[in-house]
């Protein structure tokens, strides 16, 4: 993968973050829980144009990234290919993504390029407060029996999806041995699982997930399995880019 490649597929990813949380705001439940999801949702999109920005300057080059693909194109990661099944669901997943796309930009942090690096630092600070916000959720979810059990099932079905976006443990990294990634991707997902693992024990909640990646060929371009499904594509799209801007 090439360093363009790599941070697509962390654009494409906020872009149906954003999305997804715009969609499911309504979901939430107080007036809190709105404004959250709403600042995160704005957060998320706006990281999305810096790095699209960063990634294809000039008007042309831009447009396309943003409206000019089909679905097969979308870089983003399988994890927020479905919606969220309940409260539990959502936060959870919400959670999984941000903690998953700071950990691969933790990586850039000491790019040569200093605006990669930049981006970075950025998405990082700014990741912060959403995984505080949904850490609170943690806390009360894990009071309610009920609660736990469902956050514990939904861990069950959505880890595997957020660990397979690092790759398949045996995937050779270009960007490290060029001096431009700090640490390869697989060591990137062992922190990534270990962080998650001790965070989640700190609210008392026990659960473990085999890690069995989903199905359908890994592809290395786009840190995904298969396309984007069409009804998400759908959502995520511009009906009418005249009216883009």
């Amino acid at each position: 993968m090439t360093l363009a490649d790599e941070l697509l597929c962390v654009a494409d990813t906020k872009l149906v973050m954003g999305n997804w949380l715009a969609e499911t705001v309504m979901n939430g439940r107080s007036l809190p829980d709105y404004a959250a999801m709403l600042g995160m949702c704005t957060t998320s999109f706006g990281q999305t144009r810096a790095l699209y920005q960063f990634l294809a300057p000039g008007y042309e080059a831009y447009s396309r990234l943003e409206r000019g693909r089909d679905r097969d194109e979308i870089c983003s990661m399988n994890l927020l290919d479905a919606p969220p099944r309940n409260w539990e669901d959502q936060v959870l997943t919400i959670w999984l993504a941000e903690r998953a796309t700071w950990t691969m930009m933790s990586g850039f942090l000491d790019h040569p390029d200093r605006r990669v690096a930049a981006l970075a630092r950025k998405i990082g600070e700014e990741a912060y407060f959403h995984l505080k916000y949904a850490s609170g959720w943690f806390r009360l979810l894990v009071e309610e029996d009920e609660s736990r059990a469902a956050l514990e099932q939904v861990y069950d079905a959505r880890l595997p999806l957020a660990a397979d976006w690092f790759g398949p443990t045996d995937l050779e990294d270009p960007l490290h041995a060029a001096g431009e990634r700090a640490v390869t991707p697989e060591q990137l997902r062992t922190s990534f699982l270990v962080d998650v693992a001790v965070e989640l024990k700190s609210f008392g909640m026990v659960a473990s997930a085999a890690l069995t990646p989903p199905s359908g060929d890994w592809r290395d371009d786009a840190r995904r399995r298969g396309p984007l499904p069409e009804g998400l594509f759908e959502v995520i799209r511009f009906k009418d880019p005249a009216l883009a801007h």
